[in-house]
């Protein structure tokens, strides 16, 4: 009995097991997913680029003056505009010295050089007579003592009628030179002259500056200063901002600093401010700060690319047939903030990479967002 159990089981398992074998799940293989990158590419196109400079600066006068007293004196009248922050016209009256003194002066010097004037007359007139009387004499044919026409006292008395000359001429000058006037049309920086003051000779009354006369001198980069084209007189931009109003003016380059400043390694070029007709303010004032654009050099058959194209090393990748990608080696003379000027290792229609990839691997296949999008829509 028992052995006819323990077979009974055994034949169970056995069909158990068998039932089992021929009724398993098999397990399905799903299918790799290749996972290809999605990138953002631009086209290259070549063509003439004009270089273009970026700095700033600060607007200066073209021309300043300190304006001095040439006399000493009581100062007995001033311009109305003599103040500080004031403007003036070329030729105006800014202070008037008292010239009583230097007029009795001048008078005096007048005298003198009517009493020299006439004491040569009169000298020329006795060289004569005694030139007369010594032919008279019968002694033309005998050599001719320079004392007998007098002739050293002809040049005392020309040399004491030059000197009163010059005299009354310093006299006059020193009259004109009692009024300080404008040189040329300019604000004024500093007066430092009132009715009732003493003024000595050489004592600074006012600093000047032509207010339409501006120039801007701007820094330039080693980098920048070479591309710079000194032949040519391009227009400058200038920007600057007066409140919350952005205004602009055009400048042309007047001259070129010869000498680098060794400190910062830079190079200058100044430049004349235009006035800008109907704007409120046809030039700007002095003393703003302006960021300027220069057009500078252009270069032939360049490409330019987003600077964020580029890899370590001025290397860029580039979308290939089939999608797959490969890197290029570029010839880069010119970097801007944003951009990059490319001379060599790219051609007219590559599509160069603009997406960072985690580990771009040379022949690893892409897929372009534009083709994306379309593919969407």
């Amino acid at each position: 009995m028992s052995f006819v159990l323990i077979l009974a089981i055994i034949v169970g398992t056995v069909i158990g097991v068998v039932l089992l074998v021929l009724n398993k799940r098999v397990a399905k293989e799903d299918e790799k997913q290749r996972i290809v990158p999605a990138v953002e590419i631009v086209e290259v196109t070549a063509a003439d680029h004009a270089v273009k400079i970026f700095t700033q600066g600060v607007v200066e006068s073209g021309r300043e003056t300190m304006l001095a007293a040439e006399v000493g004196g009581r100062v007995m009248e001033i311009s109305p505009a003599f103040k500080r922050g004031g403007t003036v016209k070329k030729g105006e009256r800014l202070v008037q010295i008292d010239p009583a003194d230097f007029r009795a002066t001048l008078a005096a010097a007048e005298v003198k050089r009517a009493d020299a004037e006439l004491a040569l007359e009169l000298e020329r007139a006795r060289v004569q007579q005694a030139k007369l009387d010594w032919e008279k004499l019968g002694n033309g044919n005998q050599p001719l003592n320079p004392l007998v026409l007098r002739k050293p006292y002809l040049a005392a008395a020309e040399a004491s009628a030059a000197s009163a000359v010059e005299a009354a001429a310093k006299a006059r000058r020193d009259v004109e030179r009692t009024e300080i006037l404008a040189p040329f049309d300019a604000g004024l920086r500093s007066a430092n002259a009132e009715v009732g003051a003493v003024v000595a000779p050489g004592t600074m009354v006012a600093e000047l500056y032509a207010s339409n006369d501006l120039e801007v001198r701007l820094p330039l980069s080693l980098e920048d200063f070479g591309f710079l084209d000194r032949d040519a007189k391009g227009i400058v931009t200038l920007k600057g901002t007066i409140g919350a109003e952005e205004y602009l003016w055009k400048a042309e380059p007047v001259r070129i600093d010869p000498e680098i400043e060794r400190t910062t390694l830079s190079a200058h070029i100044a430049v004349k401010v235009l006035p800008t007709q109907g704007s409120a303010f046809p030039l700007p004032p002095v003393g703003l700060f302006v960021k300027a654009e220069i057009a500078g050099k252009t270069l032939g058959g360049v490409s330019e690319i987003p600077r964020r194209a580029l890899l370590e090393g001025n290397r860029v990748i580039v979308v290939g047939e089939g999608n797959q990608i490969a890197f290029r080696d570029l010839v880069i003379p010119r970097r801007t903030r944003k951009t990059a000027l490319v001379s060599g290792g790219l051609e007219a229609g590559d599509r160069i990479v603009l997406t960072r990839l985690s580990a771009p691997i040379a022949g690893m296949e892409v897929q372009i967002q534009q083709d994306i999008n379309k593919e969407a829509e």
